[in-house]
């Protein structure tokens, strides 16, 4: 149902940059280092994610492997 969403806002080039010096060059923000926070739950997600995936491949073993006993 990705069409029901709304669109995203178009990005900018320079995301970081806050304003423009006399010269037309592009004064940055202190925040040019990505967020620590955001960081740490995409390692979150990640480890999360390979547990699901270990979790999934042995409940799916032992039901073969059960199969198999039982026939």
């Amino acid at each position: 149902m990705r069409f029901l969403r709304p669109r995203p806002k178009p990005r900018k080039a320079y995301p970081n940059s806050d304003r423009f010096e006399e010269d037309g060059r592009r004064i940055y923000s202190a925040y040019l280092g990505p967020d620590p926070k955001r960081r740490v739950m995409a390692r979150k997600r990640k480890r999360f994610a390979v547990i699901l995936g270990g979790v999934a491949v042995a409940a799916a073993v032992t039901v073969l492997m059960y199969l198999m006993s039982a026939g």
